[in-house]
């Protein structure tokens, strides 16, 4: 039995204006919370104990917590954000519950199996275990890719082997927590401290799967426009219409004429297309009243402003 934890205490700035009235976590990727995503992947590969930190925008978080379906303990960074290794810090009691913990970045979208990675993990003898994407080149990481030994991030001058992108997955053998202190924010210096007091950090190779980081407006239209084209799977709300054979989504709501102003590459959840609108390559999220007499395109359009893809 794992132990799951979901980071879920990013400011998301590069989602602006979005993330000036959402914390990250609550951003709705093709209508659904990221943070909903999250639990739902791990309830669906049998973690049920789960944590989740949270920082920004503390009463919406609460909110969520609250009615959410799927049980989980929050975390709350009060004073200030703790990063990754602050984190794990202050949720140690909870995550030393079992032992092992898997942990992942609430952004990260990725049909990965947690149930098939973690024997390889079990198998691996280490103490941290770093899911990650072999790449030519340096990558976010390097690593020995006989031994699968972690040698150091990007940013490591020093750092020597095989690159690999770290895809913000990680298992962790509890006893990494006692190697943990409240000082520690950035998890890339706790890896290297870990190393350096004779414990293996190594990583997961996974080859080439689906995986998207949603911090960025581009990888989050793309996110969508994936879907559209069948490149993956999400679970979706029963009130949009996907039409695949022209690439785009809808609300249930809009009449024929409505939808005749909808081209490809659109994922629409608004309830009205105004007369003289056409939208194309966008998305639009609920809850937004579009302008009438415009041609949309290349944005994201929230209820707050639109963002360039």
């Amino acid at each position: 039995m794992l132990t799951g934890f979901v980071l879920a205490a990013g400011f998301g700035t590069r989602l602006k204006p979005l993330t000036d009235h959402l914390p990250k976590a609550l951003v709705p990727v093709c209508g659904q919370p990221l943070l909903r995503r999250a639990l739902e992947w791990y309830k669906s590969q049998g973690i049920e104990l789960i944590g989740v930190n949270s920082h920004h925008f503390p009463e919406l978080m609460a909110e969520f917590h609250k009615q959410s379906s799927i049980p989980f303990t929050v975390f709350h960074e009060n004073v200030k954000i703790r990063g990754t290794g602050g984190a794990l810090y202050f949720a140690r009691d909870f995550l030393s519950q079992t032992p092992e913990f898997f942990c992942s970045n609430v952004d990260i979208i990725t049909p990965l199996s947690i149930e098939e990675l973690y024997p390889i993990f079990m198998d691996m003898d280490c103490v941290a275990g770093l899911v990650a994407v072999p790449v030519a080149g340096k990558g976010s990481i390097c690593y020995n890719a006989s031994t699968k030994e972690y040698r150091g991030a990007r940013t490591d001058l020093n750092a020597t082997g095989a690159g690999a992108d770290f895809v913000g997955l990680a298992f962790y053998k509890k006893e990494f927590l006692s190697l943990l202190d409240n000082t520690d924010f950035s998890i890339v210096p706790v890896w290297k401290r870990v190393i350096e007091l004779g414990h293996s950090v190594k990583v997961i190779e996974v080859g080439n799967p689906y995986w998207k980081d949603v911090g960025t407006p581009q990888a989050f239209a793309q996110i969508h426009f994936d879907v559209l084209e069948k490149r993956l799977s999400l679970s979706l709300l029963s009130d949009v219409t996907i039409d695949f054979d022209n690439k785009r989504a809808y609300s249930t709501l809009l009449s024929s004429r409505e939808i005749s102003r909808i081209g490809k590459d659109v994922w629409s959840e608004a309830s009205r297309i105004p007369e003289g609108m056409f939208l194309e390559r966008c998305i639009v999220m609920k809850e937004t009243t579009l302008p009438i007499q415009e041609y949309i395109n290349n944005k994201i359009v929230t209820p707050w402003g639109n963002i360039n893809i």
